[in-house]
Parts: structure tokens; C-alpha cells; sequence
């Protein structure tokens, strides 16, 4: 099994925490007074969490995967598109194999940059898995063709995975963090950033079986995944997920 890196756009990552255990590198982005994306390398300070806990997931179900920590998130999850972009626009320079995206977007501000940075990690054989709040929802990147959306099921067990054909968001699974000890789970962060982070990894792990292969291969394996499980079902929604030329 070769190891895979996957670039985690989020908050950071507390490199030290139990979950963790270590990342490869990573760097913080920040908007300049112009506009501009500054690059702060070596600067992965969590100062949210949320970026750590997605972390423990991913950590826990690749154990081999080299993660790169590429800090969006400073004071709230919140963060401006040209930071999304720029996330993105370093991770596909760095042929990071998996990129990981805590977030979305349906606003049409940078949606023409991010479109083509996507299509771009795609013809790359790079695999982007993006967050989103339901199997219907039209945020953006996760509902793009060349990405693999996933939402929060919560009939779905840490190890399910659901499948809907057709559908703008085309996977499902557990959108809760690894338990911490004297936290109650229903305190602690959760949401559809923890069931893309499983598929982050289910993503990893496939490839380091073969990883030339991209998204449309993991996809195929993903979909067979789910049917071993009896969770692959129709779609209500009617979007066309086959990626374009």
C-alpha cells in the first residue's frame, strides 16, 4: 500500500492532540489589505478546533496518510472565496492526491475560479471531497461533477456509507468526530465536515491500493461500497453528476 497525502482545508490542525498524532506540514493562508492571498508556511495553529477533530477522523481511518494542513479558518468557520481558491490552487501545484473541503459555497462570487480549479484537480487525477448539509444541497464545490460531495446521513453508523444516483450530493455518511473523553458527543463539533472526512479516508485508503487512479475510479469503488451495504438508492434530486469535458 503506497501512502497518500491529502491536504485538510480547514482550521489547522493540533498536530500533538491524541487524534492526530503528527501532520506532514502544512501552511496558513490569509487576505491581504489589497485583496492579495498571503502564505504563512509552517503555521498550523488551531485556534477553533474544528480543523483538529476533522483531523482524528481522518487520522483514524487512514493511519498512513500523510496530511497536509492547509489553515483557511483563523478566528470562525468562515473564510472569503479567494482563500478557497488559494487552498486549492496550492494543493492541486502540490499533486496533493486527496483535497479535503470543510466547506461550501452557493454564492456565484469566485464560483467561475473555484469551477475551474476543481476541473482542473480532476484532469490532474487529484480527488476532491467536499462537505455539504443534505443529498439535495447545491453548494458549491461539493455539488460540482469533478468532486465528491458528502453530506451528514444520520441514519448512517461511523462505518456506513450511502449512495444516491443522480443526485447533486452523492454520498452520505456519519457527520460525528471521534468521541473525547468528559465531552458529551452531542457537545462537540459535528456536521456534514465529519462525514466527508470518512469518505476522505475511504478515499486514501483505496488509493493507496492504485494511486494513478481518480476520481471516477473511487467513485465507482465508493458506489460498490455502499451497494455491499444495501444503501445505494435513487436519488430525488435530477442533477447530472458525470463529470463534463
Amino acid at each position: 500500500m503506497g501512502t497518500v497525502s491529502i491536504a485538510l482545508i480547514d482550521s489547522g490542525v493540533n498536530a500533538v492532540h491524541s487524534h492526530v498524532g503528527w501532520v506532514a506540514a502544512g501552511l496558513a493562508l490569509y487576505e491581504g489589505r489589497g485583496g492579495e492571498v498571503l502564505r504563512i508556511y509552517g503555521d498550523l495553529e488551531d485556534r477553533i478546533g474544528h480543523g483538529t477533530a476533522v483531523a482524528g477522523v481522518i487520522r483514524h481511518k487512514a493511519p498512513e496518510a500523510d496530511i497536509y494542513a492547509v489553515k483557511i479558518f483563523h478566528s470562525e468557520l468562515r473564510a472569503p472565496v479567494c482563500l478557497l481558491a488559494g487552498a486549492l490552487e496550492w494543493a492541486v501545484a502540490h499533486r496533493i492526491k486527496v483535497i479535503h473541503l470543510s466547506l461550501g459555497s452557493t454564492s456565484e462570487e469566485g464560483r467561475e475560479a473555484i469551477e475551474a480549479l476543481c476541473k482542473e484537480a480532476f484532469d490532474r487525477g487529484l480527488v476532491v471531497v467536499g462537505a455539504a448539509r443534505s443529498h439535495d444541497d447545491p453548494v458549491y464545490p461539493a455539488s460540482l461533477p469533478w468532486v465528491i460531495g458528502v453530506y451528514w446521513d444520520r441514519a448512517c453508523g461511523p462505518d456506513d456509507l450511502v449512495y444516491h444516483e443522480g443526485g447533486p450530493i452523492e454520498f452520505g455518511a456519519c457527520g460525528l468526530p471521534r468521541p473525547l473523553p468528559g465531552i458529551a458527543q452531542e457537545r462537540n463539533f459535528r456536521g456534514g465536515s465529519f462525514a466527508a472526512a470518512r469518505v476522505t479516508a475511504m478515499a486514501a485508503r483505496l488509493l493507496g491500493g492504485d494511486p494513478s487512479a481518480g476520481v471516477l475510479w473511487v467513485r465507482e469503488r465508493l458506489i460498490e461500497a455502499a451497494a455491499r451495504q444495501g444503501r445505494a438508492r435513487p436519488s430525488s434530486g435530477s442533477g447530472n453528476r458525470s463529470p463534463g469535458p
